[in-house]
């Protein structure tokens, strides 16, 4: 289903990617949704695996953008120049106006990562993506938002996804 179709008043799960996608301006629809949930018309919540996982791709970007890397492994290229690290600031300016939009930030419970192996197991998912139908199943939350291809597999939950992306 379109990111459009979201209902006011729904509660959705949202991946890192629809964050990411926002971020860069890469999914206008990505943007609206951002939007509708800082205006509280749709109930966002992030998991906090999903938190982590932004800010680790917002460095990255930042890095690349300011042409400090280009290994194909961009994160073990960072990790081996933690002076480089220290002069990031534009992810955690990104990072704090996230913080600030009003999205519910949910932790993973043990009970998260045994029930995400359940869902490894009977979807094939990765361990995020896993993690992510978790959390929205432990909420009781019928539905989750993400780009993720692997998530049109996936029943009893109804999947959001953005149009306006190019694959």
């Amino acid at each position: 289903m379109k990111l459009s179709e979201i209902r006011a008043g729904e509660w959705v799960v949202i991946d890192t990617n629809i964050l990411v996608y926002a971020n860069q301006q890469k999914s206008a629809e990505a943007v609206q949704l951002l939007r509708r949930c800082a205006s509280r018309e749709v109930l966002g919540i992030v998991p906090m695996p999903m938190v982590a996982e932004l800010m680790h791709t917002l460095m990255l970007i930042e890095a690349r953008e300011n042409g400090w890397i280009q290994k194909s492994n961009p994160a073990r290229a960072l990790s081996e120049h933690p002076e480089l690290v220290r002069r990031l600031s534009r992810y955690e300016t990104q990072v704090r106006e996230f913080l600030g939009m009003g999205l519910r930030i949910e932790a993973a419970t043990t009970v998260d990562i045994i029930e995400a192996m359940n869902i490894q197991r009977g979807f094939g998912l990765l361990t995020n993506d896993a993690l992510l139908l978790a959390v929205a199943r432990r909420l009781n939350c019928a539905a989750v938002v993400s780009a993720d291809q692997a998530f049109r597999t996936i029943t009893g939950v109804v999947v959001y996804q953005p149009s306006d992306l190019e694959r």
